[in-house]
């Protein structure tokens, strides 16, 4: 009897530990963790404390809190005043085997709820959310490879897109095929880049690598040429317009940081190579001894931008980035040019920033030719800039399945800015709704003649579907006036497409 008894207790005990027991959730911290393959857990950086009040205190490990004191020495640096964090109220509830933890700043109308499942496994509160792999541990607390390998593959399922699995391609309907991508060849081995059109702005940038004159550290950069352009309402007014003609700058405005005007790069065979926020770069393989191989002068990384209302394209309260900075051979050049800020990454393996000076020749060069065609300034545009015809929409296959680019011909006659709508075709299901919009934005060429049609290039993915699960799409081009008139459609075309897959 007594055996049975003892027997009958180990087994309840046993029970409990490998169910995970019922932990007291106020004691000691839960860390902010995510699993590895082999079922180690690694930490984040944030622990949770669960106050038996109800709330819960959000603690950050000694390294985070290092990088955070960091970050306000650098921002007091930089603009002689304190960060002002925002603070977020946690609490937390318990229901049955549930945790759930409510995050909420009315000022921000941020709210957020995330639950937890307690008990599954010792130490460890894993996600309800069978998408998410982050998961709240304990000191030490490990998982079983096998049950990693579980928790991975519940996410792979649940995170699978199943939007194209039944689809079919629309009948009777007539579909474009996107043109073949022009990058597969390169796109690993992009020293392509100095294979640029003669006398091109990209062939002296990259070409100055390793070669060209060099900035002093403390240069005081400028371009009279853009001033004198900014400086009167008519000639800002001309200068606007050639920017949105010319196809090789990408005109669009945020809608945090304004105006902008971003230069594009060029394929060897001349077309305009609309990468993903205009970042043009190419790196050097590493070989078996873990040295880099290859000529150092092909290794860069680089992209011009004028910020037209004197914000760079990535500023925030917290980050401005209204000044230059740079950590050995990488540089970010920022500096007023009139009311606009000229912004500048520039990296390469050798000193004196080559590029930046290259471009700010090429720049000054190109914006002085204004002034002096303030009448006929479209003969100062590219060849390539406009065209005679009907509007169209041209897609390329981009670096993978559901990655385009697009090149859109289109007068919308007057000043405003453009963007792309996409619906399959069977369903009208719109697609990547804010993604498109935000990625196609930009401020085309216009005119008075209706038969001059202007040369606009955009990036960007379409997220449902998975690669080779081929479906109809129609997009649509949108016109916003700057008028303040209604928006209207300027023309649509249809294609075969598929998603990109995560």
């Amino acid at each position: 009897m007594k055996k049975s008894a003892v027997f009958l207790l180990l087994s309840l005990c046993s029970s409990v530990i490998l169910s995970g027991a019922e932990p007291d959730l106020t004691e000691g911290l839960w860390h902010v963790s995510i699993p590895e393959n082999s079922g180690e857990i690694k930490p984040m950086g944030p622990s949770f404390r669960f106050k038996t009040d109800g709330t819960a205190e959000l603690v950050y490990s000694e390294k985070v809190l290092k990088l955070k004191e960091q970050m306000r020495r650098d921002y007091k640096k930089r603009t002689g005043k304190d960060i002002q964090e925002p603070r977020i109220d946690f609490r937390w509830e318990r229901q049955d085997n549930l945790l759930k933890l409510h995050g909420e700043n009315s000022r921000l109308k941020f709210k957020r709820t995330e639950v937890y499942v307690i008990g599954k496994y010792p130490g460890v509160l894993m996600p309800q959310n069978r998408k998410q792999l982050i998961l709240l541990a304990r000191d030490g607390a490990k998982l079983l490879p096998e049950q990693a390998k579980k928790l991975f593959k519940r996410v792979e399922e649940a995170t699978r897109d199943t939007f194209a699995d039944k689809l079919k391609l629309p009948e009777n309907v007539r579909l474009a095929e996107p043109e073949k991508e022009l990058s597969s060849v390169h796109f690993f081995n992009r020293s392509h880049w100095r294979d640029a059109p003669e006398k091109s702005f990209q062939q002296e940038v990259v070409s100055a690598i390793g070669k060209g004159p060099k900035l002093a550290d403390d240069a005081d950069c400028r371009i009279p040429a853009l001033e004198k352009l900014l400086a009167r309402p008519e000639t800002e007014a001309v200068f606007l317009q050639y920017l949105a003609c010319n196809s090789e700058w990408r005109l669009y405005r945020d809608p945090l940081s304004g105006l902008h005007a971003v230069r594009y790069f060029r394929y060897p065979d001349g077309t305009i190579a609309a990468s993903l926020n205009q970042f043009y770069a190419h790196f050097l393989p590493t070989g078996p001894n873990g040295k880099k191989v290859g000529d150092p002068a092909l290794e860069f990384q680089f992209r011009f931008e004028i910020g037209l209302d004197g914000r760079a394209w990535n500023s925030s309260p917290l980050f401005p980035r209204d000044k230059t900075e740079h950590r050995g051979n990488t540089w970010h050049t920022r500096f007023s040019c009139g009311k606009a800020l000229v912004n500048i990454v520039d990296q390469s393996n050798f000193p004196g920033r080559q590029m930046t000076a290259a471009a700010l020749a090429r720049t000054e060069k190109e914006f002085s030719q204004l002034p002096e065609n303030l009448k006929d300034w479209k003969k100062c545009l590219p060849a390539d800039s406009f065209r005679r015809g009907g509007p169209d929409l041209i897609l390329r296959n981009g670096i993978q399945g559901g990655i385009y680019e697009a090149a859109v011909w289109c007068n919308p006659g007057e000043k405003g800015s453009i963007y792309l709508k996409a619906f399959e075709i069977t369903k009208g299901t719109p697609l990547s709704v804010e993604r498109l919009k935000m990625s196609s934005n930009c401020i085309p060429g216009w005119s008075d003649d209706p038969r001059e049609q202007f040369f606009s290039a955009m990036n960007f993915t379409i997220y449902e579907g998975r690669w080779e699960q081929y479906y109809g799409a129609r997009f649509e081009i949108w016109f916003r006036p700057d008028s303040g008139g209604p928006e209207r459609k300027l023309f649509e075309k249809n294609y075969k497409i598929q998603g990109w897959e995560r």
